[in-house]
């Protein structure tokens, strides 16, 4: 090894231990996984911001050694979160600040807040030139802050790291972000709990969403195995559980009864000597099924994949329970309003991803949608309830036809036509029918109408016009399940996207330079995701050897056609292309082409499907 080479590795060594927490603030999720993986490997602490009003929240509220930050964001720029955050931060929290923007001369125009940065890249930009900036960092060159820059001038001994609590902040407390009034002591946990990682609700998660302790936590790389619910609480106070990673497919444990069959285990139920054990066993299993959700399901902000992933991980159907507490009479086996599961199983049925079973058929109000209907009879003219009904007297000898109350005459039945007694039922007379009459405008009829009252809104609607909506319970298809495991590929969809977690460092950088020469000469490049929509199919019908072997040949292929001006790398899902000195448009154009040449010599067609990204696609 050169001495150079020594030298650059023992500084980014230094900078990974001096620079160990470091905030990436960037809109473009292509930009953000290259830096979060070439940083990561160099041993950084590397956390995102997605923009500008996330990154001056995360600088206020969690310390960090460095902070990168793209210039351009969609709501606040580089330079206005940096001057916003001098005006409120701590004395002893300035982390060093580095610029990364596309228009330097924009960025050399925002006056006195570029001092406040110490080096501005202009993309894109060079790995090696980043990471060994950092490694002058770490000789002392710029301090992360201040206060110790002050110090290190007077001669002062180096304060506390920035990393350190506040003097007199309270490790015992923390408080609930937005509501500086309440505080709960995180150290009061309940007992059952101590082989587990529990989220507590109120304690970590409470109406204002999560303490700083949890957001700390999970801001750290901590995680949790389970939910635990400790005082009472409704379905909408548990949904920041489907805002942040994959928090949603913890098992909750109610311990306090309220939320039914919404929870995963409700404790009271629950005989004394067996919930541990139960808690246990249901926490391994939940843990074993999401290690079987793929990465892009378990990372996805779609709320209808959240709940894919959650009726996978928690093996069963999403199941209505009826009930007369909600205004729709039902509710779901899930921690999501009834609304939410709508519309989220509309769009994942018509995705063939879940099924669904009849189960009952309800009647609504049409003002408020409500099921607490008051379902009557009532009068056809004015539709009051108030109803008698009363036997048709029908008098042989005259044929006179009459409700029975105009034959009555004291205790005799007198015909009122002919004056005559009836004496005897089928002989004098007989009763061939009944007769409803109103008490209320006196109009008479052979049937009565159907009426409904809303007891919520109080809406009256006729029984010919009331809407109905049926009620199912909703099943993952087989099509869905390879979806949990598999990823967007089953589904036939392309790389929107893409996601490096996947990729060889090397091709990542080959990617980045690839960029710059496009900025700097206009070279053109490609970079080609090729996916298998197919591969649970023909990994069942061939075998994972075949199929696997047929992979590796489709990229030779591919080189030999291609030559030396392709970079093949294979990942977990999709293989990837980079090509040099071609542009996306021209792939496009002749894609089936290469498809051909790809799979020539193949034993088995594995049905491949290109995506094509230019730099404009990448780095726009």
């Amino acid at each position: 090894m050169s001495t150079n080479s020594k030298t650059s590795q023992s500084a980014n060594q230094g900078a990974s231990a001096r620079l160990k927490r470091i905030l990436i603030t960037e809109d473009s999720p292509v930009t953000q996984d290259i830096l979060k993986l070439v940083l990561s490997t160099k041993g950084h602490e590397v956390h995102i911001a997605h923009n500008g009003k996330a990154a001056l929240k995360m600088l206020l509220e969690e310390p960090f050694d460095l902070a990168l930050m793209d210039y351009h964001l969609p709501d606040l720029s580089g330079a206005e979160v940096v001057a916003a955050f001098f005006k409120e931060r701590r004395p002893d929290n300035e982390p060093i600040f580095i610029a990364m923007t596309a228009d330097p001369d924009a960025f050399n125009a925002t006056g006195t807040v570029r001092d406040a940065f110490v080096r501005v890249f202009a993309k894109p930009f060079d790995f090696n030139e980043l990471l060994d900036f950092m490694g002058t960092l770490a000789t002392g060159a710029h301090q992360p802050a201040r206060a110790r820059r002050e110090e290190h001038a007077a001669g002062v001994a180096p304060s506390a790291p920035v990393n350190s609590p506040a003097p007199n902040a309270s490790t015992a407390d923390e408080e609930y972000e937005g509501t500086p009034d309440r505080v709960v002591s995180l150290r009061a946990r309940p007992s059952g709990y101590e082989h587990n990682r529990p989220l507590f609700w109120p304690q970590d998660i409470g109406p204002a969403g999560f303490s700083l302790g949890a957001r700390k936590h999970m801001a750290s790389g901590g995680d949790y195995d389970m939910v635990v619910v400790s005082e009472p609480a409704r379905v909408e106070d548990l949904r920041h559980l489907w805002s942040l990673g994959d928090l949603n497919l913890l098992p909750i444990i109610d311990e306090t009864g309220h939320l039914g069959h919404k929870a995963d285990v409700d404790l009271p139920k629950i005989p004394r000597g067996s919930a541990e054990r139960i808690v246990q066993a249901l926490v391994q299993e939940f843990a074993e099924a999401r290690a079987s959700v793929h990465l892009e399901v378990r990372q996805s902000d779609d709320l209808a994949d959240k709940l894919l992933a959650s009726l996978y991980v928690r093996s069963r159907k999403l199941m209505p329970e009826f009930s007369g507490a909600s205004p729709r009479g039902f509710s779901y086996n899930v921690a999501l309003t009834e609304s939410e599961v709508r519309e989220l199983t509309g769009r994942l049925e018509t995705d063939r991803l879940i099924e669904k079973a009849f189960v009952d058929r309800l009647h609504g109000c049409p003002a408020c949608n409500s099921v607490r209907l008051n379902v009557r009879e009532e009068c056809f003219e004015c539709h009051s309830p108030n109803l008698e009904e009363t036997a048709i007297i029908h008098h042989f000898k005259c044929a006179y036809q009459g409700p029975l109350q105009d034959f009555k005459h004291g205790s005799d039945l007198v015909c009122p036509k002919c004056a005559r007694e009836l004496r005897h039922f089928g002989v004098d007379y007989d009763k061939p029918g009944n007769v409803v009459s109103c008490l209320a405008c006196g109009a008479s009829s052979s049937d009565t109408a159907v009426g409904f009252k809303c007891l919520d809104c109080g809406v009256h609607t006729d029984g010919d016009v009331i809407s109905t909506h049926d009620v199912f319970n909703y099943a993952l298809t087989d099509k869905g399940r390879a979806f949990i495991e598999e990823g967007y590929i089953v589904t036939g969809a392309t790389q929107n996207q893409l996601k490096f977690a996947d990729l060889p460092l090397d091709l990542v950088i080959a990617l980045n330079k690839a960029a710059r020469d496009y900025t700097e000469s206009a070279r053109p490049f490609c970079l080609v995701t090729i996916g298998y929509p197919q591969r649970r199919i023909q990994l069942s019908e061939h075998g994972p050897r075949l199929v696997e072997l047929s992979r590796r040949q489709l990229g030779e292929n591919l080189k030999n056609y291609f030559g030396d001006a392709v970079t093949i790398r294979q990942g977990t899902d999709f293989d990837y292309l980079l090509i040099d000195r071609m542009a996306a448009e021209n792939f496009r154009a002749n894609i089936e082409t290469y498809d051909e040449a790809a799979q020539s010599s193949l034993k088995i067609d594995l049905a491949p499907r290109f995506s094509v990204f230019g730099p404009g696609e990448l780095f726009g």
